[in-house]
């Protein structure tokens, strides 16, 4: 019996033990998961724009109301500018004044100090970690707000902040998925038969504990074990299946669980490279397909680039409306990728201008692409029973180094428009002096 009763013990301490595996794995999934959104959110020119340089509340509310809360599951959003000073909060849903430290406690002022200790123009690092107490727990995540551009990251001297609430309702959810019977806070370190985790919070100080009965089979056996070694070597075996198959079931539902925040991530990242209007890529695509090409093998003619700007668009637009307008550029955004092959990356910079950075193409097909650009768009475009005229001029460059490419190409194109419409220009040294490119009025054809 005293065998026996080794024996009992040494599985209900693996037990505990594998339970703790498994929630120290879950934490550290969800913490990641919050930290990816975090940097997501606070490394994005539209939230620069929209929120330090110009609080624009309706793109707040649009952005970080209801699909914060109810998809992502944050409860707390909060901006800090460079003074420490609360600039927005958004609270279960609602945009309102609120207490960061009577929130969260004196440990969101360490939070915000790591989220700060970024290097300065470089790629926000988030900070993550507990805040709050046992009465008001949050798993928290800041960052330090920064824009990217072509030459380099600014960094700007806002913090923004994202909280999840860990609450009766949470615990409850991650009690059944993750078998975790009566996951409970306390104050008090688990007993001999319980598991526990401790939580510390961001500035490292002992909070409470995570506490929790997990299935003990050594404790569910020992009358059964009484009976005989027989009975207790058999009913060993099948705990041990009946654990190794839950192990297993909770392993799969972790892995479930961290494939959906990949899906969610992978989201979130094509939003951020992606034009909203015609799904084509935006600058921030651009800017990592010409660092790609970096590393690639040019042909000889170099790496290649055509910029197309739309000659008739604003009298489209300020004649017709926006909705027409937006049409427009979706009828362009269509007619440019149908051009492109699967190498190729189309790109609207913004307003009526567009860009195709080529993957490996030769000098005649970028040519050729451009000269179809400008056929094309100079026929009459029928939108919804009407018929309107645009036109496009082109500017095209190639080069060895990437980083030119796009330099070159506005030239060229500043060259081509100053001929008149519906011109294609390819880049080289004499364009720089523009007072040998002959000015023709907008109203000569190409």
């Amino acid at each position: 019996m005293a065998f026996v009763s080794f024996l009992s013990f040494t599985l209900d301490r693996n037990s505990i033990r594998s339970s703790q595996q498994i929630f120290t794995a879950m934490l550290g999934d969800r913490s990641e998961y919050l930290a990816d959104i975090t940097l997501e959110y606070g490394y994005w020119n539209d939230a620069i724009e929209n929120v330090v340089y110009d609080l624009n509340m309706s793109w707040v509310r649009e952005t970080f109301v209801d699909y914060m809360q109810e998809e992502l599951q944050i409860e707390g959003m909060h901006v800090i500018d460079g003074n420490n000073q609360p600039k927005l909060h958004v609270v279960k849903g609602i945009v309102r004044d609120a207490d960061i430290v009577a929130r969260y406690g004196d440990s969101v002022s360490v939070l915000i100090a790591k989220a700060r200790a970024t290097k300065q123009d470089d790629a926000p690092e988030p900070a993550t970690g507990m805040v709050g107490g046992l009465a008001n727990l949050y798993l928290a995540s800041a960052v330090l707000m920064t824009g990217y551009a072509e030459e380099s990251d600014k960094s700007t001297d806002h913090v923004l902040i994202f909280a999840r609430p860990i609450n009766a309702d949470i615990l409850t959810e991650m009690s059944a998925k993750y078998g975790l019977p009566n996951l409970k806070l306390s104050d008090m370190p688990p007993a001999h038969w319980q598991a526990g985790y401790d939580i510390r919070g961001i500035d490292g100080k002992l909070i409470g504990y995570f506490v929790w009965n997990p299935a003990l089979a050594g404790f569910r056996m020992l009358p059964i074990l009484a009976a005989g070694v027989l009975i207790v070597f058999f009913c060993m075996f099948l705990a041990a299946r009946l654990f190794f198959r839950r192990a297993s079931d909770t392993v799969r539902e972790l892995e479930a669980a961290k494939l959906e925040a990949e899906q969610t991530r992978e989201l979130l990242a094509s939003q951020a490279r992606s034009d909203p209007l015609t799904g084509l890529g935006n600058r921030r695509l651009l800017d990592e397909k010409l660092a790609f090409l970096q590393g690639q093998r040019p042909l000889p003619d170099g790496h290649a680039l055509l910029y197309v700007d739309l000659d008739r668009f604003k009298e489209i637009n300020d004649t017709y409306g926006h909705e027409t307008g937006d049409l427009m550029l979706l009828y362009v955004a269509e007619a440019l990728g149908d051009l492109a092959n699967a190498d190729d990356t189309v790109v609207r910079l913004g307003g009526d201008e567009f860009v195709i950075v080529f993957g490996r193409a030769r000098r005649e097909r970028v040519l050729s692409a451009g000269r179809a650009i400008v056929e094309q768009l100079s026929q009459p475009v029928n939108l919804e029973g009407a018929s309107y005229a645009i036109g496009a001029s082109v500017g095209i460059a190639f080069s060895h180094n990437p980083t030119e490419l796009l330099r070159q190409a506005d030239v060229a194109l500043y060259s081509a428009k100053r001929r008149g419409r519906g011109q294609v220009a390819v880049y080289s040294a004499d364009l720089l002096d523009f007072r040998h490119v002959p000015i023709q009025p907008a109203s000569q054809p190409g």
